[in-house]
């Protein structure tokens, strides 16, 4: 029986190092035909999902601030809705109130409720009656001030709009004035329902 050679690493070195080479190429041909694509792929996906978490993030801020916008412009559109329908009112609603108060005050300062002219204007497409209130005084300075302060501390949103001179007596003691104030209405829209069908 023929003994059986032993392995020797300096006579196969080449051999050995062809098989490691081929080996080698095996292995980079695998990585470059499916592990690369792979990773490309996988790194595409992440570069996909944080620019998909950047946009999520910037429209996350924006309905967030678009909310804000809309709850803002609720309370605003509630505010108003009390201002017009609470503190202005409607003609029908506060006319004989303030013309109540207005007589009050004028009876307190002797003024003959009868001398005091009325007039309701309305104001072109703001949906507002501006209501105009001219009333005589006399009386002197002390006089004015007390009347003015009444009218101003009035609940019913009265203004002062101006005060005329028209005389003096007295030396200038007791004068004679035309004082205009005025208030505002709300007039809202009539809604008119459909024209009836024809018969």
């Amino acid at each position: 029986m023929r003994p059986k050679r032993r392995f020797d690493l300096r006579e196969n070195l080449g051999r050995v190092g062809a098989v490691l080479g081929v080996l080698l190429l095996l292995n980079l041909g695998f990585y470059l035909f499916f592990n690369l694509p792979r990773l490309r792929a996988l790194q595409s996906l992440e570069d996909r999902r944080n620019t998909a978490a950047r946009d999520l993030r910037a429209t996350t801020a924006r309905v967030e601030s678009m909310q804000g916008l809309l709850a803002r412009y609720d309370e605003e559109t509630r505010r108003l809705d009390d201002f017009y329908e609470n503190l202005l009112g409607t003609q029908m609603d506060r006319m004989t109130a303030i013309q109540k108060e207005v007589r009050s005050i004028a009876t307190e300062f002797h003024i003959d409720p009868e001398a005091i002219d009325y007039h309701p204007e309305e104001i072109e497409g703001a949906g507002l009656t501006l209501f105009q209130i001219t009333i005589p005084l006399i009386g002197g300075y002390p006089n004015l001030r007390q009347f003015i302060n009444r009218i101003e501390s009035s609940k019913h949103l009265l203004l002062v709009d101006s005060v005329e001179l028209t005389g003096a007596r007295e030396g200038g003691a007791m004068l004679s004035l035309t004082i205009k104030i005025s208030t505002v209405f709300h007039s809202p829209r009539l809604v008119l329902g459909p024209p009836p069908a024809p018969a």
